[in-house]
């Protein structure tokens, strides 16, 4: 039997609705929560909603910036739910989870701290409802703001992860409002921080192996313990072209350079994405 999925901004999604998908699903709805599956059309949610997992995107479904790759409905945000992170924590403890992802819209308008005091609140509610889960938090670069930056480190979470997202020469084709140097920045702050660092990057925009290979040397120099690599899949017609589709043979080459050059986990795959599988990382490596 088969379902869809319908929300008045995006195309219909047509999946089958297992048990596993339809608990998420109702754990979700009913918590009044968005997730990255859904807004980013992730090509991974059938298998991991059946595997009841998913990943929670906090400060609503409008993001203040606009990145040409991504999915996710660009515009003025509305939302202001001081009540969030409980329920995401309610929804954590239903699902009965030992490791969850969250994720965020970036939230450039809330000047006093880009949405970090609710990132904070998020983690220490999940942790005091459901102690026995590992929280990864998939943060935006909060303008590079130390104050906002710290109230998250200061939350521990388990493993923080930032996304540099493309290697540096086409960074600011596909994300004109962010900046390389201060995505790494961000990334060294973790580790300064004493957290377990992770980020991750599409490819397919028209980048070589040689510049791959030094954005995980870049990356990896700064302490980053958990390296991820995805196809780029082009949301629609109005986002960037994709330029090439990497071969299986490619990307497994980048796990073993990943590898070699001191990575803890690498997970390279045309379908990976940033939360892949990552309670398997977190069992493993925490």
């Amino acid at each position: 039997m088969t379902n869809t999925i319908t929300n008045p901004r995006k195309p219909k999604i047509r999946l089958h609705q297992t048990d596993g998908y339809k608990f998420v699903n109702e754990v979700v709805k009913e918590n009044q929560l968005n997730t990255v599956c859904e807004e980013a059309r992730c090509p991974n949610i059938y298998e991991c909603w059946d595997r009841r997992t998913a990943t929670i995107m906090i400060l609503g479904d409008v993001c203040t910036r606009a990145c040409d790759f991504c999915a996710v409905q660009t515009g003025k945000p509305s939302w202001n739910d001081s009540l969030e992170p409980f329920r995401t924590a309610m929804a954590v403890k239903k699902m009965k989870l030992n490791h969850v992802v969250i994720t965020s819209v970036d939230r450039d308008d809330l000047k006093n701290d880009y949405g970090a005091r609710i990132w904070s609140d998020t983690i220490n509610q999940i942790h005091h409802h459901t102690p026995c889960c590992t929280v990864e938090v998939l943060t935006p670069d909060f303008k590079g703001y130390l104050p906002a930056l710290k109230t998250v480190f200061d939350a521990k979470p388990e493993i923080f992860s930032h996304n540099v997202e493309c290697v540096e020469r086409i960074s600011k084709k596909v994300r004109s409002q962010a900046s390389w140097k201060r995505s790494l920045d961000v990334l060294k702050h973790s580790v300064d921080h004493g957290l377990y660092t992770k980020t991750g990057m599409m490819l397919g925009f028209g980048e070589s192996f040689d510049e791959v290979v030094d954005t995980m040397k870049q990356v990896r120099n700064l302490g980053v313990k958990i390296f991820t690599l995805g196809q780029y899949l082009r949301p629609t017609k109005n986002h960037f072209p994709v330029k090439r589709y990497i071969s299986d043979r490619e990307f497994a080459n980048y796990k073993k350079v990943g590898l070699d050059l001191g990575f803890k986990v690498v997970e390279s795959g045309s379908l990976v994405r940033s939360s892949y599988r990552a309670d398997e990382q977190a069992r493993a490596n925490l």
